[in-house]
């Protein structure tokens, strides 16, 4: 099934677009650089809408794991923070 997920969030001035979404894929597929196809195919755009940015993500899962899916996106989302790979650290606020 496809789920399609999408969450408002408040990015910090120096913060990078991409890190919500690396934040996603790190919850759900335990790394965003990994061998081989991901569990829960998945897409996230990212766009600036009423000075907040919309994280609009597309999940294809079995319908029994859409509460898991749920879960890990929603938990990624609220922590608020993503380091990549060379140690820039952005952090963002989940806009209800």
């Amino acid at each position: 099934m496809e789920l399609r997920l999408v969450h408002r969030i408040r990015l910090d001035a120096a913060g990078d677009t991409r890190a919500p979404g690396g934040a996603i894929t790190v919850a759900l597929c335990g790394t965003w650089s990994h061998d081989g196809d991901c569990r829960w195919p998945h897409q996230t755009r990212v766009v600036e809408r009423g000075g907040a940015l919309v994280v609009d993500l597309s999940v294809t899962c079995p319908p029994e794991d859409e509460p898991e899916v749920r879960r890990l996106v929603q938990a990624a989302l609220a922590g608020g923070v993503l380091e990549d790979p060379d140690g820039r650290r952005t952090t963002w606020e989940l806009v209800r």
